[in-house]
């Protein structure tokens, strides 16, 4: 895939599809009705998130919003720089996501969870698919970076006596 196909229209398409289920979520789910199960492990269920991960940083929004941003901006920058062709659907992967994830922070205050994984009572976590964008492109990322160095190590006989 060519970096401007990415740029064009990957990136734009999965923060449609994102902030578009986010939308459907906030008009269609509650904070406060029971999740709704749609596979074993998988429910819906509606969590408005003023933090990062797992809730993490949830005090004032506007330094995370800050960071988010100039997070955003690097990647944007990285995407540019990039002239590895697996880099850019990864680092597409995760700009749509983190620009997803901005706008709807920009625009409610926090980030719109709703897909849950584990149990009914107690999941897990609670997430969007901007965060799916985001884990698939650092695996994609991190684990190509890592086959790299795999393919690039000495082979090492062992000889033993």
């Amino acid at each position: 895939m060519k970096k401007f196909t990415v740029g064009l229209y990957l990136i734009p398409i999965l923060v449609a599809v994102d902030l578009g289920t986010k939308f459907w979520a906030m008009q269609n789910l509650s904070e406060i009705a029971e999740a709704i199960p749609l596979a074993p492990g998988l429910s819906l269920h509606l969590v408005s998130n003023p933090g990062v991960s797992f809730g993490l940083f949830a005090g004032s929004p506007w330094p995370l919003t800050l960071v988010t941003t100039v997070m955003t901006v690097a990647f944007i920058v990285w995407f540019a720089r990039s002239r590895l062709k697996r880099e850019y659907v990864a680092i597409g992967s995760i700009l749509a996501g983190a620009a997803s994830n901005l706008i709807d922070r920009l625009l409610n205050g926090a980030v719109t969870d709703f897909l849950s994984f584990g149990s009914l009572d107690a999941p897990l976590f609670t997430n969007n698919l901007a965060d799916i964008w985001i884990t698939f492109g650092v695996v994609i990322l991190f684990g190509g970076a890592f086959l790299d160095l795999l393919r690039a190590a000495p082979v090492r006989e062992n000889h033993t006596t």
